[in-house]
């Protein structure tokens, strides 16, 4: 686990390109596996002025909603996903496996599941967290919704959970919708580093010995991606963050370089960084 939370942003004009549903659900599992892969905390859909309002709007429910899908454990997908045309080719999707995505279907005490809640009385909630049976909690919460649960007790008659997640292994990222300006959708996570890709920056290499004391030192970085279109346009510079404009990809081969090539190539560099 690492000390800082990491929030990487994607516009919602990151599949304009793309007409195909298929492609278009191929496209979002590269991103969902790399926020895996690479440990981020938030993935944040902002909107990109390059794409008609309504567009743009739609597109980024379904990104957010291919990556919510992809961070759900599968014994739960069919109950929190009706089914829906946007979700026809979700079976092409690549699996995480996360820790909170478990192969075993027979939990043991102590351990921690993502559990869907059913229905609740007036003693608590019955949650589904993949097992033969209904897990019960001793609190009341929203039904149908998703939450982290850690097991207490196992028993012929009811399996015991309360709300707990782990804090030492990852547990899958936070997908937030924000519809909003990236300026604005940065200040929903309130970072203190800020990291603008693209190609007219800084190369990495050259401001290494600088930037990495910033990354040891801070407790939430925002890395930052532009659309298909163009590099990102909206001036965010705040003097509540460190803001840096950094090209991690010097010296490019392609002429230019996809929102989901770009994602893996920064992250693995700042895995490096902030590990």
């Amino acid at each position: 686990m690492y000390k800082d939370e990491l929030s990487i942003f994607i516009p919602n004009s990151f599949l304009s390109e793309s007409k195909d549903l298929k492609i278009r659900t191929y496209k979002v599992g590269i991103l969902g596996r790399a926020l895996a892969i690479f440990q981020a905390d938030n993935v944040v859909i902002y909107n990109d002025d390059h794409v008609k309002n309504e567009e743009g709007e739609i597109d980024g429910e379904f990104i957010a909603e291919i990556l919510s899908y992809m961070n759900t454990p599968q014994y739960l997908r069919k109950q929190a996903f009706p089914i829906k045309p946007e979700l026809k080719h979700v079976g092409i999707l690549p699996p995480l496996r996360t820790p909170h995505h478990p192969v075993n279907s027979q939990p043991d005490v102590g351990d921690y599941r993502q559990g869907f809640t059913v229905k609740r009385n007036k003693k608590g909630t019955f949650v589904d967290i993949g097992m033969d049976k209904l897990a019960f909690c001793k609190e009341q919460l929203s039904v149908k919704r998703i939450f982290d649960f850690k097991i207490t007790k196992i028993a012929k008659k009811e399996v015991i959970v309360t709300p707990d997640k782990p804090d030492d292994v990852y547990w899958g990222y936070n997908v937030i919708s924000s519809n909003k300006s990236l300026k604005n959708s940065l200040k929903l996570i309130k970072p203190n580093l800020v990291i603008e890709t693209t190609r007219y920056g800084d190369y990495i290499d050259s401001i290494f010995d600088e930037l990495k004391p910033k990354v040891d030192e801070s407790k939430s970085i925002a890395i930052l991606f532009g659309g298909p279109y163009s590099s990102i346009q909206e001036d965010v510079s705040n003097p509540n963050w460190d803001l840096v404009k950094l090209n991690t990809i010097p010296n490019q081969g392609t002429e230019t370089v996809r929102t989901e090539e770009a994602v893996v190539a920064t992250l693995s560099l700042f895995n490096f960084m902030r590990f």
